[in-house]
Order: C-alpha cells, then structure tokens, then sequence
C-alpha cells in the first residue's frame, strides 16, 4: 500500500519520540545484525558416539585442566556418551525437575509480592535456563547464551554453548571445536549477553562417575556377548564319513539349523548341543549393572531408596529428607544465580525487564492443600472462625451464594421431629 511521503514521516517521528533510547537501541542492533550470537558463529560438529575407555576419561580430564593449554574438546565428547545412560540421566531429572517445577514470585524490597512482572519468566527458555545451570554441578562449567528477542523485546530462548568450543580458564568460544583461539564472551560487547555458570576449572560430578558408567556400559556389552555366544546352543554334528561332499552337506544343515530347527543324519551319524557351562551370566553380569546404578544413586541422590523398587519404607524415608535437602540446595543456588547474574544480564539486554531491577526472585514454598484437604481445613475451624465466602469459593473452584441455617426454626417441623 503506498502511503504519502508526509504521512510516512509524520508518523517516524511520532515512533522516535514515544520510544525509549534503550528499546529503539535494543531494536537496531537485533534487526541490523551488527550483533551476531557467538553459537551462529562457530563450526558445528556432526554427533559422535564412538567407543569411550579409561584412556579417553584420564586424557580429558588432562587437557581440561592443562594450565597452559586447556580444551574440554575430549572430556565433552566422553560426557555426552555418559548421557546415554538412562539411569544415569533419570537420577539427574530427579534433582534438576524438582527446581524446574517449583512456583515462584518476585518481591520488593518490603516484601510484597509483584504480581504483574511473573509472566516475563513463565516461559520455555526459563525453563531451559534452570536446566543448563544445574547440570552444571554434573556436567561441569557451562555458557549460556541469551540473544535473540522476539518481536515484544522478550527473550525468545536460550542457547548452551557447545563445551567443545569454550575455552572458560580463557573466556572464550572458539570457531573450530578443540581450537585455541576466538571470541572473549566476558568482556567487551558481548559480555551480558553470555553467562557462564561454574568456575572456570570446574570439571563436574561427571568426572567422579565416569569410571562407573564406564564399568556398567563394558557388563552390558559382555552380557551382550555372551547372549550372543550361548543364548541358543552351539550344535555338533559327528559322522564317521569322511568325503567331502557328505561333510559339506552337514555344513550346510548346521548353518541352517537355527531357521529349520531340525536336521536328517545318515548311519552312524549323530547330532549334539553343547551345554553353555555352569556360569551364573545373570547374577555375573546382573549384579555388576545393579552395583553401578546404587553407585550412581548414592552419589547423585544421596542413596538408593529413591530409585530401588525393594527399598525398605524406613529407608526410603530417610534418603528422601536427604533429596528433599539436596533439591533445598539447588533452589537456593539458582535464586543466588537469578538475583546476582540473571536479572542484570536481562535489564540491559531489553527494556522490557526494567521492572525487575529492584525486585528480587524468590521460590514460592508456601504449602497447597488439596480441595480434600481444604474442605476438612474449612470444617474443623469453621465451629471457632468465620471465613470470607468469596476467598473459599476461589480456593474450592466453586461459587458459594449462601450460608445454610443449621438450626431448625419451624414449630411444625419440630414437633414432627418429637413425635
């Protein structure tokens, strides 16, 4: 549609002068591209699973922590084989969805809560933020970028920078994964657009428990092995012939004896299975798998009670204050992160969050009771308070327009009642 130049004008500078400098500065740089996100920047690396061994663990570790020289290239490729173990990672949702899932609020500096600033956080890349910086603790330091807004100056999600490209003892992500030179993400332009959770030589509980899921991964494979060896029955053929023609025929009956399931001999000829010894396989191998998966437990859980289907009531208990203290601790040391880290990274980055600057992010731990356990609430205190019908009608979800009269007033009624 073609709009007259003066119209178009007027209506730029009514644009200019009604937006803020930080917006209109926010809005240049994100649409011009004079910024480009670092993880735009740096080559990206087909997904390897190779084999991973001992050597590989103590070799990555090495060049990790090398003071002169650091590169998380190895030891990033031996964590994200680690991941594919399942208990592993289920043990780790254990301690990270808790957090993730935990009500929150903002308050001012008197203690109220501001309703109105909530929804800025009650979004996915919130969500994906708690993650990254928990795993953090398992997984060892992390960078978290934070770029892209969307099209109301909102962060539209975040970005884990891939280890094997940051150098964190140097502060920078580097262009090729393993390399030893690129961008500074601490200083400079960048610098509140990235976050990096950790210390810069921190290597994580995964350095602890490689040797574990190392162990468990090697009894599956040999479980596999064997499965594969004895699981069906080796078959010998013994004939007392002795031309070719005849021996190649019994090859040929053996080889296809697992798909036909019988054979034919001749004469003297007779056909045996080989027993597959007396080897215990399951509790061999069984038990080595059980041992790794309490090992892992313990030391990410705090015991086994959580994850054992056999676990004693007691026990089970017990471990679970241990959790509950545990997951008492991440919280605490996300708020610490949000307070002191996030919330000033989010005000420069977009006029949006200006609100935010003088509140402070706290866990809303307060109890919830079930609507079961509210009608009994309401009935127990109900004989020495009086409750405000409207507040009860909001916490049941159903709307109460009267109070019944218990007591009963008709003469008629209660002269039936007597008689």
């Amino acid at each position: 549609m073609w709009i007259p130049k003066t119209i178009h004008n007027a209506i730029v500078r009514y644009t200019f002068k009604n937006t803020s400098e930080a917006a209109l500065r926010v809005m240049a740089e994100t649409k011009s591209g004079s910024k480009k996100a670092l993880s735009d920047k740096y080559n990206k690396e087909a997904i390897t699973m190779g084999v991973k061994t001992l050597e590989d663990w103590k070799m990555g570790l090495l060049l990790a922590s090398d003071p002169d020289s650091p590169s998380w290239y190895q030891l990033q490729q031996v964590y994200d084989n680690m991941k594919l173990d399942l208990h592993l990672m289920a043990t780790i949702d254990n301690r990270v969805e808790p957090v993730q899932a935990t009500p929150f609020k903002f308050t001012d500096k008197d203690g109220n809560e501001v309703e109105e600033v909530k929804e800025l956080f009650e979004n996915m890349w919130f969500i994906d933020w708690i993650g990254i910086a928990l795993r953090s603790k398992f997984e060892g330091v992390k960078v978290i970028e934070m770029f892209d807004l969307d099209d109301n100056l909102e962060l539209k999600e975040v970005t884990e920078i891939d280890m094997g490209n940051v150098i964190p003892q140097k502060g920078i992500v580097t262009e090729d994964a393993g390399g030893e030179s690129g961008w500074n993400y601490k200083e400079g332009i960048l610098a509140n657009n990235y976050m990096q959770i950790g210390g810069d030589n921190y290597l994580g509980m995964f350095a602890q428990l490689t040797p574990i899921v190392l162990a468990k991964k090697l009894g599956l494979g040999s479980w596999l092995d064997y499965i594969d060896k004895f699981g069906v029955p080796a078959v010998f053929a013994i004939t007392d012939r002795e031309d070719q023609t005849r021996l190649d025929e019994l090859f040929e009956a053996l080889s296809n004896f697992k798909s036909n399931n019988f054979m034919v001999g001749r004469g003297n000829e007779n056909f045996q299975t080989m027993e597959s010894g007396k080897t215990d396989a399951y509790n061999t191998f069984d038990k080595l798998i059980d041992r790794a998966n309490s090992e892992l437990s313990k030391r990410i859980l705090g015991g086994t009670g959580i994850t054992d289907e056999k676990s004693f009531v007691g026990a089970a208990t017990v471990q679970e204050k241990g959790l509950q203290a545990k997951i008492k601790l991440d919280k605490f040391f996300i708020r610490v992160l949000i307070n002191k880290e996030l919330i000033p990274r989010l005000v420069k980055l977009s006029p949006v969050y200006k609100p935010l600057e003088n509140l402070k992010f706290e866990w809303d731990d307060a109890e919830s009771l079930s609507i079961k356990e509210y009608i009994e609430a309401i009935k127990d205190l109900s004989q020495f308070y009086e409750f405000d019908l409207e507040e009860v009608s909001q916490l049941l979800g159903m709307t109460i327009t009267a109070v019944k009269n218990q007591l009963n007033t008709d003469p008629q009624d209660g002269e039936k009642k007597k008689a």
